[in-house]
This record gives C-alpha cells, structure tokens and sequence, in this order.
C-alpha cells in the first residue's frame, strides 16, 4: 500500500518529533515518548507507532550515568538509503539560524543529503559537514543564510514556499 504524499509528510514529522525528543532528553519508556509526542500534537499516537519511529531512527537503550537504562540514538546504527525512496523520505527537518543550516536526516542518510547538495553545485554554500544523521551547511560570507534555507528545503522536502 502506497502512502499519500499527506501521510508521508505526517511520518516524517513524527520521525523529526521523535528525533528531537531522544536528542534532547532522557526516556526511559516508550511510554514516556508517546505521552511528549501527544503533548507535542498527536494526540492519536499509539505505542506501536513510537516503536516503529524508534526503530526507524535507530535508537537504542543505553546505561545513562546513573546506571540507568535510557533511550539514545544509536550512531553506530548505519541504514543504507534506498534508492526507490524520494530524497524527502530521508529528510527529517531542515533548520536554520543566523550563521548556518541545518538538516536533520534518518540515521546513516546524512552523507547521501550531503553529496546531492555537493553534486548541486549552489554558489553560496561555503561547506557542507555530514555525521550519520546530521548535515551542517554554512553560507559563503555574502550569502543569506535564510535564502540557503529556502533553496535547499524546497529542494529536499519539495515543501512549498516558505514565508520570510
């Protein structure tokens, strides 16, 4: 069964939910995950989604400092992309600030969003670092970080316009 183009973008947001919640906190339930990402707007999450989504991302449990199993992105978890998938089935998010952008691929994606930006030749990206499920792009110095963002999230998420 084909996803619609509404049902990707719904996963692909609960899998960039997802990856920000594991990066930035300490869970030790799927539970505890489930009752963020209802906080967060889904209220129809289901146990079973979120194991789908924590396997996706390649999360693993781990012994925090306390001794204290916890959930983590597992960074030796390295998924091959696959070639049938749109470029926007590995893209989780695409952020910026004031000096840099930043894309937030499924694990082990990072590269391959890498390389496609690399191969697009784009004359105001000074550089391009990829980690396993991370890219950091940097503008040239006369280039506006937020017309980089526009460029590169329209052209991997064929997200529509976004407003300044």
């Amino acid at each position: 069964m084909t996803k619609s183009p509404v049902q990707r973008e719904d996963e692909q947001q609960k899998l960039a939910l997802c990856h920000k919640l594991i990066s930035s906190n300490s869970y030790i339930s799927q539970d505890e995950i489930r009752r963020e990402m209802i906080r967060a707007g889904y209220p129809r999450i289901g146990q079973s989604s979120v194991s789908r989504l924590l396997k996706t991302l390649g999360v693993t449990k781990v012994r925090n400092a306390k001794g204290i199993r916890v959930y983590t992105l597992d960074q030796s978890h390295q998924t091959r992309p696959a070639i049938e998938n749109p470029l926007s089935a590995m893209v989780l998010s695409v952020e910026h600030n004031a000096h840099f952008v930043l894309i937030l691929t499924i694990s082990g994606y990072a590269r391959a969003i890498a390389r496609v930006l690399d191969m697009l030749n784009v004359p105001g990206i000074l550089g391009i670092v990829a980690a396993n499920s991370s890219v950091w792009v940097t503008p040239r110095k006369d280039y506006s970080v937020f017309h980089l963002y526009k460029y590169i999230a329209r052209s991997l998420t064929r997200e529509p316009d976004i407003e300044e």
